[in-house]
């Protein structure tokens, strides 16, 4: 009977120590909750997506740039149109001639005494203009109050190459001044001593 409890005492102290083996091995395989921290925190570093510094914030809308706009020309009455015309006729400004055409003006506007803008044309030496007028219809032989056309005035002024442009375009050379002693183209070159306009115009 004795020997039957030392044998299960014996048991016992096998089974006991058994026992805390077991809890030993258990225990040095299970992290404590710093160790766990410790090692978890440098995953959560290497898994943390890179921080970006924030940018200046663009408007929400940019301001549309707008270009000025452009500003119309105000619009020019008939005689308004008419008078530039005779100015820019006067001043042998071929660009103006052209433009005031296109816009209107009348070619064959004249002053008071009956002087067109194709007379003061020719007088300006201008047969750039001359051509655009006559080209827009000005009356070649227009007379002025004391019966001068535009050939007398080419004629009187030195004007050779007007004055051929005009004759081949109708231009009458034997046309007469109204004054004392009445007067052709011819006469009017002669008077002035230009014998290469006085041929061409006939002599």
């Amino acid at each position: 009977m004795y020997a039957q409890k030392f044998s299960t005492a014996l048991l016992g102290l096998a089974v006991l120590a058994l026992g805390l083996n077991g809890c030993a091995t258990t225990s040095e395989t299970k992290a404590s909750p710093t160790e766990a921290s410790a090692t978890a925190a440098p995953e959560a570093a290497a898994k943390a997506e890179p921080v970006v510094a924030p940018t200046e914030a663009l408007p929400a809308q940019a301001e549309a740039v707008v270009a000025p706009a452009e500003v119309a020309a105000p619009s020019l009455s008939q005689n308004e149109l008419n008078k530039q015309l005779w100015d820019a006729a006067q001043t042998g400004n071929t660009d103006s001639v052209r433009s005031l055409l296109e816009q209107g003006a009348d070619p064959s506007t004249a002053t008071a005494s009956g002087e067109t803008a194709l007379h003061a044309a020719v007088a300006a030496g201008a047969l750039p203009a001359v051509m655009l007028l006559v080209g827009k219809g000005a009356v070649i032989n227009a007379t002025t109050a004391t019966g001068w056309t535009p050939l007398h005035h080419a004629a009187r002024f030195g004007r050779a190459d007007i004055a051929n442009y005009l004759i081949k375009q109708g231009a009458d050379p034997k046309a007469l001044t109204a004054g004392t002693p009445a007067k052709t183209p011819v006469q009017m070159a002669l008077d002035q001593g230009d014998l290469r306009t006085a041929r061409i115009l006939g002599y």
